[in-house]
């Protein structure tokens, strides 16, 4: 199985991409990683990359742009798996291996994995309960097969109030044409690093508290109050706007 992960970035520091990119030698799996310039393209983040992919205007939104893009360029390569790496994250030893084995072994076109919290300066907090990869995916811990590569565009079509959330979306299309999804469990895992200023205040300061934001984490929850908000035309017009009918 030929597996393109894909990393959108714009400023966020070199270190993380790099802790990012070493993750990738651990997944008992070979890879290729493209990284997707927003808008603000380095030299030294190219020289990571397997493959780089500039977009040379800014979407500040996330990265989904960067994702999209990586995503169906890769899919055009005729890649056999596309998954996505956060420019902050990385994956959990054995992670890719583990999601591949469980595709093959449920004949499943899309594999989810949970994810657990890190502080901003990479040192573990704790599993996240929200985020299992059955009720709720993370960015970083979804893997397409090519039946569900149609799904790579909801991350740019997800609805601007939950960009931050686009995960959702593209597990919502998922679902939505019937798509099999395989989970499989411990074995899969990313480690997310959260840049939410309240989650990090009880840890104390770091060198990496520049990086802090005011955002709270991506959450399904979050995603369900603005969606339940919504005036039922509304609602509609989103879902056709997606392709989710």
């Amino acid at each position: 199985m030929r597996i393109a992960v894909v990393t959108p970035y714009a400023d966020e520091p070199l270190e993380w991409l790099a802790h990012g990119h070493a993750s990738l030698r651990e997944q008992g799996h070979a890879v290729t990683h493209i990284l997707v310039a927003d808008g603000r393209p380095t030299p030294e983040a190219a020289a990571l990359a397997d493959q780089h992919i500039v977009l040379h205007r800014r979407h500040d939104d996330g990265g989904n742009a960067g994702r999209m893009a990586g995503g169906l360029s890769a899919a055009s390569q005729r890649f056999d798996a596309v998954t996505f790496l956060d420019p902050a994250d990385w994956f959990l030893p054995g992670h890719l291996s583990a999601l591949a084995a469980a595709v093959a072994g449920r004949r499943a076109e899309a594999a989810t994995a949970r994810r657990l919290l890190h502080r901003i300066d990479g040192t573990p907090a704790a599993p996240c309960r929200e985020v299992d990869g059955v009720r709720a995916v993370d960015s970083s811990g979804i893997l397409l097969l090519p039946p569900a590569f149609p799904a790579i565009a909801m991350w740019s079509l997800a609805p601007a109030p939950v960009a931050g959330n686009a995960a959702q979306a593209v597990l919502a299309f998922l679902q939505g044409r019937g798509r099999t999804i395989a989970a499989p469990g411990p074995t899969a895992g990313i480690a997310k690093r959260v840049r939410a200023r309240a989650f990090n205040a009880p840890f104390g300061p770091t060198r990496w508290d520049a990086w802090l934001t005011d955002a709270q984490p991506p959450s399904a929850a979050a995603v369900g109050r603005w969606w339940n908000a919504l005036e039922p035309a509304a609602r509609d017009r989103e879902i056709r706007r997606m392709g989710l009918q």
